[in-house]
């Protein structure tokens, strides 16, 4: 017990010592709001990969995600200790609780992307969650040269970016021929789909217009994650390369 929650204790050390400075999507190409999940699921691939890195316990979400005083709150479970804990609606900050002053804060962030976004901008589109968290949609499948395209959103930056950066280059590397791939890095290329399918915050991954995530993979692990990229990607191109697919036909039967 003892152990417990003295975990728990650094989760809160460490939640007041980031407030100042930590940022799940700095420099977020469009500036704003990012989905609930996104920014939820940056917060406990911090506290894990960070706060926790060492400890052989790990914090699990207990419950749903709620929006509160301007703020996603959010439980943290480690062992049998639950922490609340909040992270701005922009991603940019972790709270042990509200400030005063959030939601004039949130007010004006908002107010600032909706003046800096492209005029008659809709919300992403709407579909059922498949494999990786990714969102399937109701598009047709974007094409060039015949190909699928896949675009990456993301900064240098970004931590969580930085960590997803080198995993869909590997797995495009492997579609080589049978996909074009757009890494968009720091650059204003291609913001037409970024602000179709994205809310400002990156990562952002959009797979042949088919399949869109807001966020990183890193709940899931670098292992999961490039399974789950691989499986999306051979939907997309009709199961080539066969050497690759084969090996993640489970996957590719579960997308909806």
């Amino acid at each position: 017990m003892e152990k417990t929650q003295n975990l728990i204790i650094g989760v809160l050390l460490v939640a007041v010592v980031v407030l100042a400075y930590l940022q799940f999507a700095p420099n977020s190409v469009i500036p704003g709001q990012m989905s609930q999940k996104a920014a939820v699921d940056n917060a406990m691939a911090f506290i894990n990969g960070t706060v926790l890195k060492t400890s052989p316990d790990k914090a699990e979400l207990s419950g749903e995600p709620v929006k509160e005083a301007g703020l996603y709150k959010f439980i943290v479970k480690v062992s049998t200790q639950e922490v609340p804990l909040y992270v701005s609606q922009d991603g940019n900050l972790l709270f042990m609780q509200p400030p005063a002053n959030i939601k004039e804060e949130n007010t004006k962030a908002q107010a600032a992307a909706n003046a800096t976004s492209t005029p008659g901008a809709t919300a992403p589109p709407t579909g059922e969650t498949t494999v990786g968290d990714f969102v399937a949609t109701a598009d047709e499948v974007c094409l060039e040269n015949g190909k699928p395209t896949v675009y990456f959103f993301g900064s240098e930056s970004c931590p969580h970016c930085k960590w997803e950066k080198p995993i869909i280059e590997k797995i495009a590397q492997t579609f080589s021929g049978l996909i074009s791939f757009h890494e968009n890095v720091d650059n204003n290329k291609d913001m037409d789909v970024f602000g179709k399918y994205s809310q400002g915050g990156i990562p952002t991954l959009v797979l042949g217009c088919k399949y869109f995530r807001e966020g990183s993979g890193e709940q899931a692990g670098e292992a999961q994650e490039s399974k789950d990229l691989t499986a999306l990607l051979c939907k997309l191109t009709n199961g080539q390369p066969t050497n690759v697919c084969s090996g993640v036909a489970d996957l590719i039967n579960q997308i909806k």
